[in-house]
C-alpha cells in the first residue's frame, strides 16, 4: 500500500524568510487544534483532533485512510527544493512556456541544468522556449506532472484531500502564493 501526499508550497519565500514562516504555521496550526504543538518522534507534526477541519467535506476519506497509515503527520520542509507528485520518476516533467505554451522537449538536458543552478542559488537560472524563443525562469514554467518548486515547504503524509477554504487561509497567513503537489510513494 502507498503512503499518498499533499505538498503545499509557498512559491515565493525567500530563503531568509522561511524559517520564521515555518514557525508561524506550526504555531498556526497547533492553535487551531490541526496539528499536535510537538514534533512526534519521527519527526512529524502528528494531526490534531480537529485535523479533519481542513480537509475537503466534498470528498470522500479512500479506503487507505480507513486504516491508520503508518505516517499521517505533516512534514515540515525548509530550504529550495523541487517537490514531484512522483518521488519514484527520475525523468524531467513536461515543461510549459508560460509565454506561448509550447512544450520543452529536452534532447540536451537543459532542464536539470538549470534546476541544479537554481538549487544552488541561482533565481534567474533559465530555460530558453523552443516555441517563441523567450527565456524564462525554471520555476516560472508550467508542469502538468505535479511539479513545484520553493524554499518552504508543508507535507501532509496520509491526509484527506485539503479544502480550498484552507488552502487560502494558508495563503493569507504565508503572505504568498502556494502551489500543491499530489502524490504517492
Amino acid at each position: 500500500m502507498a503512503d499518498l501526499f499533499q505538498t503545499v508550497i509557498d512559491t515565493q519565500v525567500r530563503p531568509d524568510q522561511a524559517d520564521h514562516l515555518a514557525r508561524h504555521v506550526v504555531e498556526f496550526l497547533a492553535g487551531k487544534g490541526v496539528i499536535a504543538a510537538s514534533p512526534s518522534e519521527e519527526g512529524g507534526y502528528p494531526r490534531g483532533p480537529r485535523a479533519l477541519e481542513i480537509s475537503d467535506p466534498a470528498v470522500g476519506r479512500t479506503a487507505h485512510e480507513t486504516i491508520p497509515p503508518v505516517y499521517s503527520h505533516l512534514q515540515v520542509i525548509i530550504g529550495r527544493a523541487i517537490h514531484s507528485g512522483d518521488m519514484s520518476d527520475p525523468r524531467s516533467p513536461r515543461a510549459i512556456c508560460p509565454k506561448c505554451a509550447a512544450v520543452f522537449d529536452d534532447p540536451d538536458e537543459e532542464w536539470p541544468a538549470a534546476v541544479q543552478g537554481w538549487l544552488a542559488g541561482d533565481d534567474d537560472s533559465s530555460l530558453g522556449c523552443p516555441g517563441c524563443g523567450a527565456a524564462a525562469p525554471v520555476t516560472a514554467w508550467g508542469y502538468d506532472s505535479g511539479t513545484g518548486f520553493g524554499n518552504l515547504a508543508f507535507r501532509f503524509w496520509n491526509w484527506p484531500p485539503l479544502s480550498r477554504a484552507f488552502l487560502e487561509e494558508l495563503r493569507k497567513e504565508l503572505g504568498h502564493p502556494l502551489a500543491v503537489v499530489r502524490g504517492k510513494l
